[in-house]
């Protein structure tokens, strides 16, 4: 590959936003090498994703955390790698997380999105390719004896060709955790730190599910 080429899609430190519109989305987790699908058909976020494509292509994903129009302090950039028009006046895109940040502060413009003044100083590791050394085997089963519990299946196939970054942000973002374990995993620290929360959480929620279908186990 043409190093110069690649250059132009990739996202460096100094060029990670201090502004970006946020789409604030309940119950959904985006982290850096994860792809996100969304489906957008309110006009202010229509308006929103055009503006984005005619500068940075970034989007700032958030969890709100209650219905008082409160949001949780971390999300995580997403940047529009696709996107297509529908004929019913939607736009279908593809976000690939970028980088986390932290929110300082927003405002409602006046097309009816919030911009908001974002820092994504201290995750800038983020944008680090390198891959992480994880037993790929147990993770993924882990995650199958998890989604069966929950009556839901788990596409291997797919799972197979994703890389290990690709695999920990994926698996993590298709689960379906509760919105607290989400905002948990977007705030661990770091990859490894990342890894112990999804253990913790898996385990939990396995003893819980556990708990529920042989209430007499624990007597």
């Amino acid at each position: 590959m043409d190093e110069n080429i690649k250059k132009l899609f990739e996202v460096d430190p100094n060029s990670l936003p201090s502004s970006i519109p946020i789409f604030p989305l309940d119950n959904v987790l985006l982290l850096p090498f994860g792809k996100l699908p969304l489906n957008i058909f309110e006009e202010r976020y229509i308006k929103m994703t055009l503006d984005s494509l005619k500068s940075h292509r970034m989007i700032g994903i958030i969890q709100p955390k209650n219905n008082n129009n409160e949001l949780f302090q971390m999300g995580c950039i997403g940047k529009i790698t696709s996107y297509i028009e529908t004929p019913d006046y939607r736009l279908v895109l593809n976000l690939e997380g970028v980088c986390r940040f932290v929110l300082h502060e927003r405002n409602l413009n006046p097309k009816g999105y919030y911009q908001a003044s974002i820092d994504c100083g201290d995750y800038t590791h983020d944008l680090s390719d390198m891959e992480p050394n994880i037993d790929r085997k147990a993770l993924i089963q882990r995650y199958s004896n998890f989604f069966k519990m929950k009556k839901l299946d788990i596409d291997k196939d797919v799972l197979a060709e994703t890389s290990n970054l690709q695999l920990l942000s994926t698996l993590a973002m298709l689960a379906p955790f509760n919105k607290i374990d989400k905002q948990a995993i977007l705030e661990s620290p770091n990859i490894s730190s990342r890894i112990n929360t999804i253990n913790s959480i898996l385990d939990l929620n396995t003893f819980q599910v556990v708990s529920q279908n042989n209430p007499n186990q624990l007597n």
